[in-house]
């Protein structure tokens, strides 16, 4: 089926609050309650998703170790959880908890 992902894109819901807060950007690059909503809704994305936020909100702010922290932790995450739940033999009763890690 050609056309799936283009498809898939258009469809991808933006929340309003992100919408805003983007524009808020767009105005004042420093404005620390739109990265904030920013960070919360990265924060709820796969991180193939939020990468890309979490790459210009370090590139905006470079000596900013709480919002690299947030940033490695993201990714960091997501390695422990393909390590844990992809790579080991783990039990059952194991891999519900690590799916709750996630959450």
């Amino acid at each position: 089926m050609s056309g799936d992902g283009a498809t898939e894109q258009a469809a991808e819901y933006v929340p309003e609050k992100v919408k805003k807060a983007e524009k808020k950007l767009e105005e004042n690059p420093y404005d620390l309650d739109a990265w904030s909503i920013l960070i919360r809704e990265a924060q709820n994305q796969p991180i193939d998703k939020a990468r890309k936020t979490y790459e210009r909100l370090v590139a905006q702010f470079p000596s900013s170790g709480r919002f690299w922290k947030l940033y490695i932790e993201a990714e960091v995450n997501i390695l422990f959880y393909f390590f844990l739940y992809r790579n080991c033999n783990i039990h059952c009763s194991d891999r519900k908890q690590i799916r709750n890690i996630d959450k």
